[in-house]
């Protein structure tokens, strides 16, 4: 209830209400009643639909939010079933694997080679060993291996000090974009208190009736605030959202949405992002004559590997040994990109090292001929694992002494392009997206894998440890030219997103996998598989619930056809701001009262911006074009300036005509005022399709129509029924007035379409 109470509080009690129900105490306190009551019920309804909105949004972000929740696995009746952390229960047994966050204090029932890396609470990054017995904390992320857990303490008991649950207090988080515009609108704010000013100064010297400078400098201030801006970007950005999550993006910000528009820059991993998830172990290839070397991959596969990819596909296709007693494991680890096994087979011991060749043969030495082999395997784009088996069987196995060993044997594996990766890449290429690979895999079978994949430069490579000893200025040079960055560590990971950020390019990072959460954590887009590592998860901008890179381009999209519906909206309300102050500035120049009353003002802007605001929210417009956020102000002003500056001077126009011929007809003069600024107002709604240069879909265009018909029919019973028409001051204009106010509208129009025309920005 507190969350509804604090969004009752906001709109109820916002600068802008206040300020408004002070301006209708003000009229009342001069007798204008009508003034003053319309004002109020129109920013009561509207208060209302915002606090109606906000809940509705609020509901929406709480849907994103349980869809994205983290999950344990817990153990209960001898089931193993998912539940949220924040269900989680003292005494519960908790199983842990590689990549997962630990969700709770607990202490290790069991452990198969578990590490954890605890700098969330030491500051210390190195990798922890845990056996039986050992203490494991909340916040802290496993690095290898795996473990059962008994459950200590959750939540705000925890080390940790409070593990947020994802179930969060709702707190409306403002984008960079609605940033701006709230700066914009207190901006505009303070502007009206200086346009009070400098009106109440110039009609103070004409002698002008206290009452219609009153009025006339609230009808200036309901001009300049575009109070309706924030909370429709708000709600845009919301359930933009929530369609973003059907189409299997799950933004975890509203700021990824933004994100999404400003990408120039994309490093993606290899493995689960340009490559499929499955994998097939297609041969293994002995360099001994040893009779039982199949089964002791499928050993070191099932007893390192936590149930990965790459160790189920190995068990899948290969049997394990009947009898065997595993006496130490080394899990595999990103860092280390090799693993470790000592077991005992029918009464025999054998030490074993498995994972990437280049890291395995420093302790096991290659010759030329198994080199080749193995450079082979990778120009074809495979990915290749090394055996090897030590003597040793008494040395823990993290320190088993370097070229101790022998190479037993290469497993070939297959991991293909993932189904509509072309088509990806070449879509983001198309939009500008500079793609570079960054992966922990073996530099030919990266370039393979970039190649068949269509990124551009894919032979332009550099590994980790080349990357290691370079300088931060040849770093620097290094990492602009080249594309494929292989057999980096994830700190080296990180360093490539920062070194990109730093050279001002907006740059969003792809993974899955534990080794990615730094990277992911730092980029300005993080992306992240929903099957991938819950660490990874947990830090991303954007999860990709079907785990497929291929769905990028659809946010990308759709994400892009909100901005755009947000910069339609803002050219709405600018247009009003910058006419309006346009035609104050100018009737002040001629000595002139303000044509309009407050509820005339309040009237247009109903049916100007706020039902238009409406449609373009439910029949959103679709570009030809990226929109860029950081460019928003530049674009919205530029479209809105000259098209407004035109409305204003059309609109003072018609009024200083009318009042030379017709001194003694105010009421006909306002009405025909009106009908001329409305007029205008509902062709801006027809022309910013040209001004933006973006493609209105077929509900839009009828909802348009339908918009026209219903601002016709309203006039039209506003001069049929009488007290209507008496509220608004409103009287039928002569032929006269009609002709010249028809000659001023349709200068103005044409000239605004000739400057839509020349303007345009895309073109």
């Amino acid at each position: 209830m507190r969350d509804y109470f604090s969004i009752i509080r906001r709109n109820l009690f916002s600068p802008i209400v206040i300020a408004i129900f002070v301006l209708a105490g003000v009229l009342i306190y001069v007798h204008e009643y009508r003034d003053a009551w319309f004002i109020s019920v129109v920013i009561i309804i509207n208060t209302l639909i915002g606090i109606v909105q906000e809940i509705r949004a609020k509901h929406v972000l709480r849907k994103l939010e349980l869809m994205s929740q983290p999950l344990a696995h817990v153990v209960r009746n001898n089931q193993i079933i998912e539940i949220p952390y924040n269900k989680l229960q003292v005494g519960d047994e908790i199983i842990l694997q590689s990549g997962d966050e630990i969700p709770a204090d607990g202490k290790v029932l069991s452990s198969h080679g578990l590490e954890v890396n605890e700098s969330m609470l030491t500051g210390e990054s190195a990798a922890i060993d845990k056996a039986e017995g050992d203490k494991v904390f909340a916040a802290t992320t496993v690095l290898a291996g795996n473990a059962h857990v008994e459950v200590l303490a959750v939540g705000n008991d925890t080390k940790a000090g409070a593990i947020s649950s994802i179930l969060k207090r709702y707190k409306p988080e403002l984008t960079p974009l609605q940033k701006a515009i709230q700066h914009a609108i207190t901006s505009l704010t303070y502007g009206a208190i200086v346009l009070a000013g400098i009106i109440a100064l110039r009609y103070y010297f004409e002698d002008i009736d206290a009452v219609i400078i009153l009025k006339s400098i609230i009808t200036g201030a309901l001009t300049v605030v575009p109070e309706g801006l924030l909370l429709a970007s708000s709600l845009l950005l919301a359930f933009g959202s929530l369609k973003l999550a059907q189409a299997k993006v799950l933004p975890q910000k509203l700021s990824a949405i933004e994100a999404m528009a400003l990408l120039n820059t994309l490093c993606v991993d290899k493995t689960g992002t340009l490559t499929s998830d499955e994998i097939t172990l297609e041969k293994v290839i002995p360099f001994s004559k040893q009779s039982n070397i199949e089964s002791l991959v499928a050993l070191v596969a099932h007893e390192t590997s936590g149930g990965n990819a790459t160790g189920t596909a190995i068990t899948a296709k290969l049997q394990l040994p009947n009898n065997y007693q595993t006496q130490e494991v080394l899990a595999f680890s990103s860092a280390r990109k090799l693993s470790g096994l000592r077991v005992k087979i029918d009464d025999q011991t054998h030490t074993l090292m498995m994972g990437a060749p280049e890291f395995v043969a420093k302790f096991a030495p290659l010759t030329t001929s198994q080199r080749r082999q193995i450079n082979q395997l990778t120009d074809n784009g495979l990915r290749v694992l090394l055996l090897a088996e030590f003597d040793n069987h008494k040395t823990a196995l993290k320190h088993l002494p370097e070229q101790s060993g022998k190479p037993l044997a290469v497993i070939a594996l297959n991991n293909s392009l993932r189904d509509g990766v072309i088509d990806t890449v070449e879509f983001l290429q198309k939009q500008g997206v500079d793609i570079r690979v960054i992966s922990g895999d073996n530099p030919r079978t990266v370039q393979y894998i970039a190649e068949a994949a269509g990124i551009k430069n894919p032979t332009v490579s550099i590994t980790g440890d080349e990357l290691a000893n370079l300088s931060d200025s040849d770093f620097a040079q290094v990492a602009d030219r080249t594309t494929i960055f292989a057999r980096v560590q994830p700190e080296q990971k990180e360093r490539l997103i920062d070194h990109f950020e730093k050279r001002h390019k907006f740059t969003g990072m792809v993974g899955d996998g534990v080794n990615d959460a730094l990277a992911l954590k730092k980029a300005d887009l993080g992306v992240a598989m929903h099957a991938g590592a819950p660490a990874s998860r947990r830090v991303s901008d954007i999860i990709l619930l079907n785990n497929s890179f291929n769905s990028l381009p659809l946010g990308m999209k759709l994400g892009n056809k909100i901005m755009l519906t947000i910069e339609t909206i803002a050219i709405l309300f600018f247009h009003k701001i910058i006419y309006g102050v346009v035609l104050l500035f100018l009737i002040l120049i001629l000595g002139m009262p303000h044509p309009f009353a407050p509820r005339h003002i309040t009237f247009m802007n109903i049916f100007l911006v706020t039902m238009p605001t409406i449609m373009w929210t439910l029949f959103p417009p679709e570009s030809r074009h990226r929109i860029n956020p950081k460019k928003f102000w530049r674009d919205t002003l530029f479209s809105a300036i000259p098209i407004a500056t035109i409305t204003g001077i059309a609109v003072t126009l018609t009024y200083w005509l009318l009042a030379q011929f017709y001194p003694q007809n105010q009421a006909k003069i306002s009405t025909m005022t009106v009908i001329v600024a409305t007029i205008f107002g509902i062709h801006l709604v027809f022309l910013v399709s040209k001004l933006l240069k973006i493609k209105v879909t077929k509900p839009a265009h009828q909802a348009r129509l339908l918009y026209a018909i219903s601002i016709a029919v309203v006039a039209l019973l506003i001069f049929i029924i009488t007290p209507l028409r008496q509220f608004f001051d409103f009287t039928m204009p002569d032929i006269s007035m009609m002709l010249i106010a028809g000659m001023t509208t349709i200068l103005g129009i044409v000239a605004q379409r000739l400057i839509a025309k020349v303007t345009n920005r895309h073109d």
